[in-house]
């Protein structure tokens, strides 16, 4: 069964992709049943929910604003959000902020949302291409995993967010926010996006071997925290988490 789900990035103005991720996957009965929450991949920068339809409701939002959103902002913020219906509940907003807390929401106009919402000017396209790019390797070179599985979707998922998370890339995320205006100054930042960095480098020019100690196996990609080049077997099915920056 191939699973639809939902990703909820959240970043700062900083360049910061904060974590968790948030990730609605689409289930039958709206929850998971007692044996898959018993198997369910986790991953500290994941946070799992479900729905029937994959898409965010009043619930999710809630939850969102509370396990994700409000731990780890500050106690002032300015919250941009696109004009889906579920996010202009300005009650619920006003019941999940916690006491002490202040956030001025700001919604994007209708029909704007590729304009002025800072992940969709730059940052889900990159997202998109590197999850593709991933895909593409099992499917080319016929390896033995079920992506399409929901473990492998939320270990992708944990994955593509952990690279992202870089330092690396923080002047990758401003531009969402340079290029619709947000910043007084329209700044220029010079960078590499996540797919040229881990799988356009040096190391992939040259297919070096993997990093792992007697790992005979070829580069799949160079880790945009440590810098090690990793074959796929280390980088996914090993799960490597990293966050040692070099």
């Amino acid at each position: 069964m191939t699973h639809s789900y939902t990703i909820m990035p959240t970043i700062d103005a900083t360049g910061k992709l904060l974590s968790p991720l948030f990730i609605v996957m689409q289930e039958i009965s709206g929850d998971f049943g007692p044996l898959v929450k018993k198997d369910l991949f986790t991953a500290p920068n994941i946070y799992v929910t479900a729905s029937r339809s994959r898409k965010m409701m009043k619930d999710h939002l809630k939850t969102w604003l509370e396990e994700v959103y409000f731990p780890h902002v500050g106690d002032r913020t300015v919250l941009v959000i696109d004009s889906w219906l579920t996010y202009k509940n300005q009650a619920l907003l006003n019941n999940a902020t916690p006491e002490g807390r202040e956030v001025q929401v700001v919604t994007v106009p209708a029909k704007t949302t590729s304009l002025c919402q800072p992940l969709d000017v730059y940052g889900f396209r990159m997202w998109k291409d590197f999850a593709r790019k991933i895909w593409d390797w099992v499917l080319q070179d016929d390896v033995k995993c079920e992506m399409h599985l929901r473990n492998s979707v939320l270990k992708l998922q944990s994955l593509v967010h952990n690279q992202f998370s870089s330092p690396r890339f923080r002047d990758m995320w401003k531009v969402g926010w340079s290029h619709p205006g947000y910043f007084e100054n329209d700044e220029h930042f010079e960078f590499k996006t996540p797919s040229q960095f881990c799988f356009d480098s040096e190391a992939a020019k040259q297919n070096e071997k993997c990093s792992s100690p007697t790992c005979p196996k070829f580069h799949f990609l160079k880790c945009a925290w440590c810098k090690c080049t990793l074959c796929f077997e280390h980088f996914f099915h090993c799960n490597h988490f990293c966050e040692l920056i070099n």
